[in-house]
């Protein structure tokens, strides 16, 4: 375990947290994403890996803003 970067006092520990992040005009809610907790501060430090591939998924087909919704009836 390190020491929090913040408060410089707690501990990090691993948990899974939710990780909530605006991406343009959407609020982006992803559950159980790795990151280190500091146990007295509760300072989060996400994963680097996780955020990488997150990233990538996001900007692989990034959203139209342009692009009008249309709904079909079958």
């Amino acid at each position: 375990m390190s020491t929090c970067p913040v408060c410089h006092t707690g501990r990090l520990q691993k948990r899974s947290m939710a990780f909530v992040e605006w991406h343009g005009r959407y609020l982006l809610v992803v559950n159980r994403m790795p990151a280190m907790v500091c146990e007295v501060c509760q300072e989060r430090v996400y994963d680097y890996d996780a955020i990488e591939i997150l990233q990538k998924l996001l900007w692989s087909n990034p959203p139209n803003q342009n692009r009008a919704v249309s709904s079909r009836n079958s």
